[in-house]
């Protein structure tokens, strides 16, 4: 009669389960958050034009979904944001441009920004204002670019000066995927 118990227990469990298993794989959605808020001067120099980045290192994780989503914050002040190039390069070496000197003679427009795909106004098309922020943007390629791509490696927020006399810091990114998928076998939800 006991074994009968278990039994009924162990079904019911296996009914209300809203988790699919299969004999190889258990594939779940995941997010994973890179958030550093270090600063950083970007300067144009006379005999160096050298961009700075930010590293985000991914691990352990398999590729992009098709409907992933990418986005990523940036906090950077600069006195004449039309100088300054950002992008962001995927593991691979792929890069998608978020903005390609933007912002006018304005100052510190993208204090604050979120470049991500949903944003109802792209950053070629958006009316900055000096030290008024641009809270929400596309960026001039989409984030979508990166889906079916491999997230584990050196993910790349990179900015560039391209003209003298106006300096600027990057003071804090955060870069959001979701819709990652990892992978278990059934034997690791088992050993728990």
């Amino acid at each position: 009669m006991l074994n009968n118990f278990y039994l009924v227990v162990l079904l019911v469990l296996c009914l209300f389960q809203t988790i699919v298993y299969s004999d190889v794989t258990y594939t779940a959605p995941t997010t994973a958050v890179y958030d550093d808020s270090s600063s950083q001067l970007l300067s144009y120099e006379y005999y160096s034009t050298s961009p700075i980045q930010r590293i985000a290192t991914f691990s352990g994780l398999n590729k992009l979904s098709n409907s992933a989503v990418v986005t990523i914050q940036i906090w950077f002040r600069h006195t004449y944001n039309s100088d300054v190039t950002i992008r962001l390069y995927s593991p691979d070496g792929d890069y998608i441009t978020l903005s390609n000197e933007r912002g006018g003679g304005n100052d510190n427009v993208f204090d604050g920004t979120l470049f991500t795909d949903s944003a109802s106004t792209k950053v070629s098309s958006y009316s900055f204002s000096n030290n008024v922020v641009a809270t929400s943007v596309r960026p001039e390629n989409p984030l979508s670019t990166f889906r079916g791509k491999d997230p584990n490696g050196q993910w790349k927020i990179w900015l560039w000066d391209g003209y003298f006399g106006d300096d600027g810091y990057l003071n804090r990114v955060i870069l959001t995927i979701t819709g990652i998928f990892f992978k278990k076998k059934w034997e690791d939800f088992i050993k728990k």
